[in-house]
C-alpha cells in the first residue's frame, strides 16, 4: 500500500539512520481512534521492499545481548526523489476516499426505519467518543518540545491534522443525528416495504432514454466542476 510505503520512507528520511523498531514505535503513536494500526509485518515488509528497490540502504546490523539483530537504515538519493514525488502527488491530488458506510448506505431502504435510526445514532455516539479522545489528547500535549518530557510533544502540523479529523468526525456525527431525526419524524421514509416499489420504479426509469440523458448531463456537469476546480487551483 502506498501509504505504508510513504510513511516508512518518510520516517527513515526524518529519523535516519534508524532501525525498524523505532519506525514501528513512532508509527504506533500516530494512530488515532478508529484508525487501523499498521502491523509490524507490514512495516518490516516495507523496509525490505524499499531496500530492494534502492530507496533506502542498510547502514549497519548489530545485536545487543541476546536480543534479535537490529538493522539500521538510511534513505538513498533515489529514495529522496521518490519521497518528494509521492509526497507532492498525494498532497496536491484530491481523491475520493472509499467510505464503507457511504457504500452500504446506498441500500439503507433494505433495513427498517427503527434499525436505521439505531445504527445512525450508534455511529454518532462512536464518532463523538473519538472526538472526545483526540480533544483530550490535544489538551494533554504541547507543540513545544521539552527535553525529558518527549511524551507530551505533538508537532504543530500533526496537531493541525488531528483538529481536521475532529472537524470531520463532528460533521459526520451531526449528519447521522440529523438523518436519524428526519427518519423518526417521517421526513425521510425508508424501509423494506418500499424496497420493491422503488426497485420497480428505478428499473423502468433506467430503461428510459430521458433517464440516460439526465445521467449523462449530471456526469458532464460533475466533470466540468472538476475541471474548473483544477484550473482555479
Amino acid at each position: 500500500m502506498w501509504s505504508t510505503r510513504l510513511l516508512v520512507l518518510g520516517l527513515v528520511r526524518w529519523l535516519g539512520p534508524v532501525h525498524g523498531y523505532l519506525v514501528r514505535r513512532e508509527l504506533d503513536t500516530w494512530r488515532m481512534p478508529g484508525k487501523p494500526e499498521i502491523g509490524a509485518g507490514s512495516i518490516y515488509h516495507a523496509l525490505k521492499k524499499l531496500t530492494a528497490d534502492g530507496m533506502i540502504e542498510v547502514v549497519s546490523t548489530e545485536s545487543v545481548d541476546a536480543r534479535p539483530a537490529r538493522t539500521t537504515y538510511s534513505i538513498t538519493a533515489r529514495g529522496e526523489a521518490e519521497f518528494q514525488r509521492t509526497l507532492r502527488e498525494k498532497l496536491w491530488d484530491v481523491e475520493a476516499g472509499e467510505d464503507p458506510f457511504s457504500t452500504a448506505w446506498s441500500f439503507a431502504q433494505v433495513l427498517t426505519q427503527a434499525e436505521n435510526i439505531a445504527l445512525l445514532r450508534q455511529r454518532a455516539d462512536v464518532l463523538f467518543s473519538r472526538v472526545e479522545q483526540v480533544t483530550a489528547l490535544l489538551a494533554a500535549t504541547t507543540p513545544e518540545f521539552v527535553p525529558g518530557d518527549e511524551g507530551s510533544f505533538v508537532p504543530a502540523h500533526a496537531r493541525a491534522m488531528m483538529k481536521r479529523q475532529i472537524d470531520l468526525w463532528i460533521t459526520d456525527a451531526e449528519w447521522c443525528e440529523e438523518t436519524a431525526g428526519r427518519i423518526e419524524s417521517g421526513d425521510l421514509v425508508l424501509g423494506p416495504d418500499l424496497d420493491a416499489e422503488h426497485a420497480a420504479y428505478w428499473r423502468e426509469a433506467i430503461k428510459g432514454d430521458r433517464f440516460v440523458d439526465h445521467a449523462r448531463e449530471r456526469q458532464a456537469m460533475i466533470e466540468g466542476i472538476g475541471s474548473s476546480e483544477a484550473r482555479d487551483g
